[in-house]
Order: structure tokens, then C-alpha cells, then sequence
């Protein structure tokens, strides 16, 4: 497809998972080059997301709701008098319908831009990406949980927290979107998971600049599946002793603080997650059924829909669940969660820490013995 018309804004809402976090940071550190080429940014850093959160009116205990940001972004997205202006953040899929619809009254007419990629894979990322909320169930488990709650072909209105595939379903995006901001205004982007270069060739067509975005680092890193499942385990103890969610969501289940690459690293890739060929069958025929969504609608498609499919005879028959996990690895993610923790708020700070007892005069210890002396007698 040509790029998008002068004029035009681009409002980026996912999926979560496709990339999106990769593509940010691709995004800011080109934006000098691109302010250059007429295409602005909005952003004031690779993604604000409590921004994006509190845009998409899903602003939880643990997070803190940014209004006045919002404001001023939505002012400046809806007022931009750039070539291309564009926003991107997986969070604003979240929206509700309401919300979308204030959405579209507070940035004004925009395409709205979806990335997708296979189901199964995805699949497993979410289930990760559940594990650092707390959420206990093995990986069969919530499979059959996650495909049980969203029937094949079934569709309903907004995102249902903790029902993935309601929120990853394109025939939902058509609904709830389409409908605000309409079909015709919907681009979807699929991954080619041979070629991690082309999603930013795909937006670098959207908003029409020449090939100038770079690969950055990954920044989601999937954990191997024995560490998943210690995390796991993690979760089940802290949710049975009664663990306070904001606390873990401070801690274990803030990703940006968590540094898990060396563990992620360091782990033979036979480790790696997979959903066993089970459900790599069952998100084939709901990819069947999207892809047909998609192309009846009036939404543009870029990248090829064979890619939302997953090859079964790829995926194990069963998973084994590791009963057991390296030690060295155990110790790093343990450092890495213990670190983050100490930075928990509440904790005493460094000025409330009692001084060292080389830092305290003979007199200062006298006169506190003195105190404690009188105190008893």
C-alpha cells in the first residue's frame, strides 16, 4: 500500500506482544531523522504507557494515573500540523468501547494501526507475561481456560481482563474501532517471523519515509520454561500466604525493573516455551476464522495472514513441566527480584537506616546507654 495522506495521524494500539516495544525504541531513536521527513512523534520518551493507561481508561491500583499528560498529548496529537503525526502504544487496546469513542472525540480522526502475529507463539508469551502478574495456573491449564472463555467465532464488545484472545481478536478490533473510527481507517500489520526488519519496513511505508529505522535490542525477554515455572511456583506461594498484589506488581511484576537477560541468555533455546501441538491446532482454526474477518472487511492488510499460522508438527505432542532449574540461573533471577524489592516503596530509606557503629561518637554511645539505664531503673 502507498502511504498514508497528507495530513493524516497514526494511532498505533498494539498487539501487545508483536513487537511493539522494539518498534518504539526504533521510533525515538530515529525521531530527529523523522521529524525531518514530516513525520512527528508525540511521545516524550519510547512509550509512556501510564499515559497510554490512562488514555485507555484502564488505569489500575498499582499504577498512577497521569490526567494532565494526557491532556497535553491528546492537544497536541489532535492539533499536530505535521505531514504524519503518530502515536504508539499497545496499551491503548485495552480501551473499552466508551472509551474508544472518547478516544476518537479527544485525538480526532486517525488510522488506527493493529500488529499481529502467529497465535501460538503468542500464546505462550502470554502466559509469561501472566506468570509476572501473579497468575498461578501451569500452561495447559490456562490454555484450556483462555480458549474456553472466547469461543470460536464468538466476538464480544471491549477487552475482558484476563481473557487474551478477546483482546487479541481482530474481529473484535473491527467491531469496537471500525465502528468509531471505521473499517476503512483500519490497517493491520502481520509479522513476518522470518524477517524481523519488516515491521518497521511497514511503518516506514505508513507514514512515508525513506528505509531509516534500525533494530533495536530486544526489551521483552521470555524467560526459559524451567525459570517460568520456578516463577511460577513463585507466584502460587505468594498469592497463598496472602501477598499483596500492588507489592508484586512494585516488584516481580514491574518488567522495566526486572534485568533477567543473563538469564534468558545463558538457557539453551530447546528450553524455550512452546504450547504443545494441542493448541497450536486449536489457534490455527481461530486464525482461520480471523483471517476471514479480515478479509471481508474494509480494512487494510499489510504482510501476509499465513503468517498467524503456526506449523503443529512444530510444537511438542506434550510439554514436560521441568521439575527442577539450574541453580545458577535460580540464583540470578533471584538477585535480580531481590534487587527490585528493596527499592519497594515503604522500605526504610538510607537516611532512616540506623549509622554504622564505626560512625558514632563514644559519647553519642554513652548517652544512649545513660537513657537506657534511667528507662529501667
Amino acid at each position: 500500500m502507498d502511504s498514508l495522506p497528507d495530513g493524516a495521524k497514526l494511532l498505533h494500539i498494539g498487539m501487545p506482544k508483536t513487537g511493539t516495544t522494539a518498534l518504539q525504541h526504533s521510533l525515538w531513536a530515529a525521531r530527529a531523522a523523522l521529524e525531518e521527513h514530516g513525520a512527528h512523534n508525540v511521545s516524550r520518551r519510547a512509550h509512556e504507557r501510564k499515559v497510554a493507561i490512562t488514555a485507555a481508561g484502564d488505569v489500575r491500583s498499582y499504577w498512577a494515573a497521569e490526567h494532565e499528560r494526557w491532556q497535553e498529548l491528546a492537544h497536541e496529537f489532535r492539533t499536530s500540523t505535521a505531514r504524519r503525526t503518530f502515536w504508539s502504544s499497545e496499551s491503548l487496546s485495552l480501551a473499552q468501547p466508551d472509551r474508544i469513542r472518547g478516544l476518537r472525540e479527544e485525538l480526532g480522526p486517525s488510522y488506527v494501526v493493529c500488529t499481529l502475529r502467529a497465535l501460538a507463539p503468542q500464546l505462550a508469551s502470554r502466559w509469561q507475561q501472566g506468570l509476572r502478574r501473579a497468575q498461578p495456573e501451569p500452561l495447559e491449564d490456562w490454555l484450556r481456560t483462555t480458549f474456553a472463555e472466547e469461543p470460536l467465532g464468538g466476538v464480544g464488545a471491549g477487552f475482558v481482563p484476563g481473557q487474551p484472545l478477546r483482546r487479541l481478536n481482530p474481529r473484535r478490533v473491527l467491531q469496537d474501532w471500525g465502528s468509531v473510527f471505521g473499517a476503512e481507517n483500519l490497517v493491520f500489520v502481520v509479522l513476518d517471523p522470518t524477517d524481523h526488519s519488516w515491521l518497521l519496513r511497514a511503518f516506514e511505508r505508513l507514514l512515508g519515509v525513506p528505509e531509516m529505522l534500525e533494530l533495536s535490542a530486544s526489551r521483552n525477554l521470555s524467560l526459559p520454561l524451567p525459570e517460568a515455572e520456578m516463577l511460577r511456583h513463585c507466584a502460587a506461594a505468594y498469592r497463598e500466604h496472602g501477598g499483596d498484589l500492588d507489592a508484586w506488581m512494585a516488584t516481580a511484576g514491574d518488567t522495566r525493573k526486572i534485568k533477567l537477560r543473563s538469564v534468558v541468555e545463558a538457557a539453551p533455546r530447546s528450553q524455550t516455551v512452546r504450547v504443545p501441538r494441542w493448541a497450536a491446532e486449536r489457534a490455527n482454526e481461530y486464525v482461520a476464522d480471523w483471517v476471514e474477518a479480515l478479509e471481508s472487511s474494509a480494512a487494510r492488510v499489510l504482510g501476509d495472514v499465513r503468517h498467524l499460522f503456526s506449523d503443529p508438527d512444530a510444537h511438542p505432542r506434550e510439554v514436560e513441566v521441568p521439575e527442577a532449574v539450574d541453580v545458577a540461573s535460580a540464583g540470578r533471577m533471584m538477585e535480580a527480584y531481590f534487587r527490585v524489592a528493596l527499592k519497594l516503596p515503604g522500605q526504610p530509606s538510607e537516611a532512616a537506616r540506623p549509622p554504622a557503629l564505626e560512625d558514632v561518637s563514644a559519647r553519642s554511645i554513652l548517652e544512649e546507654l545513660r537513657r537506657r539505664i534511667l528507662r529501667r531503673s
